[in-house]
């Protein structure tokens, strides 16, 4: 028989829920807002302007920063394990970008300035709900809609810079996530989440 306390215990559980999942909303809505503003001030005209490049390379690892923390849009606070910093070459050339490992078990992706020093976080790689056995994460896939700031519903086509890459609905994968297309990569192929990371910062006109 639940008591009071084992009622209040569980209001909060998910009270805390509901709010991570409204920061997580308010911290997408801030990113898009600010690529939509990007478009709009002449640095791609059209949404998703790569056409049909694909885009690929290597991604070269330059170091490894500890104690990085990053502010979000929202004042939220996401503070790294671990801080890797890769520089792109074939056809990331010129792209330099950088994984932060927090300790919840998400990596977030960042696209980095050219003297390195500005970052802004651009994807979020979400350990799979069958991470145990499949070792995978996700991130959800932007650039969708007629103004570009939504994700890809399920069955719709993609643009051909993900042609190669796994892909799946981030709602099927992590529970309570949006019914939107997703990118999975395995926890150690650092290679497909740089890749992510840049092809959003390209598509976005942020390098």
């Amino acid at each position: 028989m639940e008591t009071g306390l084992d009622v209040l215990e569980i209001i909060r559980t998910k009270a805390n829920e509901a709010f991570d999942e409204i920061i997580e909303r308010l911290r997408r809505d801030e990113m898009e807002g600010t690529a939509q503003a990007g478009r709009s001030s002449g640095s791609h005209g059209m949404v998703w302007s790569l056409g049909e490049t694909t885009l690929s390379g290597e991604w070269e690892f330059v170091r490894k920063e500890q104690g990085v923390a990053y502010v979000w849009p929202d004042k939220s606070v996401s503070e790294f394990d671990r801080f890797d910093i890769y520089r792109g070459n074939s056809g990331f050339t010129g792209i330099t970008i950088a994984l932060g490992y927090e300790p919840n078990g998400n990596v977030v992706g960042f696209v980095l300035g050219g003297g390195g020093g500005s970052k802004r976080g651009l994807t979020v790689f979400f350990p799979a709900d069958d991470f145990s056995t499949s070792n995978e994460k996700v991130s959800m896939i932007r650039g969708g809609g007629q103004r570009g700031r939504s994700g890809f519903a399920p069955g719709d086509a993609l643009p051909p810079a993900y042609a190669s890459y796994k892909t799946d609905v981030l709602r099927s994968r992590v529970a309570g996530k949006w019914n939107v297309q997703a990118i999975v990569a395995d926890a150690a192929d650092v290679a497909t989440m740089a890749a992510h990371t840049a092809i959003q910062a390209r598509l976005r006109g942020l390098v």
